[in-house]
């Protein structure tokens, strides 16, 4: 596959360059440049405004929020921009390289998926604008969007064609996909660990209906818990063998441990989670700890839940009763580093970390950009950008409510 396209970007670079009167910046700035093709500023507003939503709605957070300090110093806005505009840039040179790509192998668009596409942008005109484009350009223009109508449609052609170019590189159920490819994903997105949390606050029982009732732990429990959570972090985090362990055998292994004192054993086989794009960038203690250790160590941190079962927990100094809904401490989380497990994606004890389209799309578009990358450190043709890229983030962009929906659906 690699020698297929690096020929045919090859083929279709050279061209380009011998034909600058493809060129076209009638719309303004143009951000990103290939050869004759190019991603203008009113597309590159649309996509931006597009990842801007997908993150508010991911993180849960509102417009209002941005300004919102989620550590000292480091807001709404800043997380966003850190954490998606790696991502988003990836996304946009991949979308360029397939539009070239689709020339150059002589692709067609599926004739559904047109239709789809032709039947949002109606609906848009009518619902937005009164059935009128004119009236739902002027819309777009006094709400910020800084895209119009006919920035759609050339943003939704250059989607379907990278489809097209995806599906006759891999396969349009991923057939062809290498393992490899897979696994080099995991790689470089995942990483995998383990939690073991012992509670020292309550216990629960499960009836025959499932329902459950917690309480709290008697004084004498919560010694013997604290006890048990003190002698895994000598043993697990410190590496002390020196340590008197009076409850728990130091011999045992991690995972021995983890079945025997673990409050939570949902998944015996750890947890595969993306990696944050830095430190700085993810608010979870659980996925900053796994992150910055090292494959084999272990890390402590205060175990977090929200309470959703009936009965009723005070805290642990018992001046305040934790009810439905109410976020608590109830004890120590010892995470540890594992090994990226192989076919991990695979298997079925994992689906739910690996969503299997989202999964394989996600997977795709990273192939497609490992080998983009590969071809542009080959070679003497290079994505120009423009100098006004700078003027741009994700979080300063106008957020998507125009026709999100329509994609991601409700």
């Amino acid at each position: 596959m690699k020698k297929t396209l690096i020929r045919a970007l090859a083929l279709v670079l050279c061209l380009l360059l011998l034909a600058p009167s493809l060129f076209s910046c009638d719309n303004g700035d143009v951000i990103y440049k290939l050869g004759g093709y190019a991603i203008r500023a009113d597309e590159y507003n649309y996509l931006l405004g597009m990842q801007k939503k997908q993150a508010m709605v991911a993180l849960g957070y509102t417009e209002d929020q941005l300004d919102l300090e989620i550590k000292e110093g480091y807001t709404v806005r800043n997380y966003i921009d850190d954490s998606y505009s790696a991502q988003f840039e990836q996304s946009v040179l991949i979308l360029l390289f397939s539009v070239a790509l689709f020339d150059e192998y002589g692709l067609s668009i599926d004739e559904e998926k047109q239709r789809v596409s032709d039947e949002i942008i109606d609906t848009l005109i009518t619902y937005y604008g009164g059935y009128s484009e004119k009236f739902l350009n002027k819309r777009l223009s006094s709400m910020g969007y800084g895209f119009s109508t006919d920035t759609l449609r050339r943003v939704y052609q250059m989607q379907l064609k990278q489809d097209a170019v995806l599906d006759h590189l891999y396969g349009s159920d991923y057939s062809r996909l290498s393992k490899d490819a897979l696994e080099q994903y995991c790689d470089d997105y995942y990483m995998h660990f383990q939690v073991l949390i012992v509670n020292t606050l309550y216990k629960s029982h499960t009836d025959s209906e499932g329902n459950t009732q917690y309480v709290n732990l008697t004084e004498d429990e919560i010694e013997i818990q604290k006890r048990i959570t003190t002698e895994l972090t000598e043993l697990l985090v410190n590496n002390n063998k020196d340590f008197n362990y009076i409850i728990i055998d130091p011999t045992l292994s991690y995972e021995e441990l983890w079945e025997k004192y673990s409050d939570d054993t949902l998944y015996p086989q750890g947890y595969f989670m993306r990696k944050p794009a830095s430190l700085q960038s993810t608010t979870s203690k659980t996925i900053m700890t796994a992150f910055a250790l090292k494959v084999g160590d272990c890390g402590a941190i205060p175990a977090n839940r929200y309470f959703d079962g009936n009965g009723t927990i005070t805290t642990e100094d018992g001046k305040t009763t934790i009810k439905e809904g109410d976020y608590f401490e109830y004890g120590t989380a010892i995470i540890k580093k594992l090994d990226m497990e192989k076919d991990a994606y695979s298997k079925e004890e994992n689906k739910d970390f690996f969503p299997s389209d989202t999964f394989m799309h996600q997977a795709t578009q990273g192939a497609f950009y490992k080998e983009l990358q590969k071809y542009e450190n080959e070679s003497s043709i290079k994505v120009e950008y423009s100098n006004s890229i700078g003027n741009y983030s994700i979080s300063g962009a106008t957020t998507n409510e125009l026709d999100y929906y329509y994609f991601f659906g409700s």
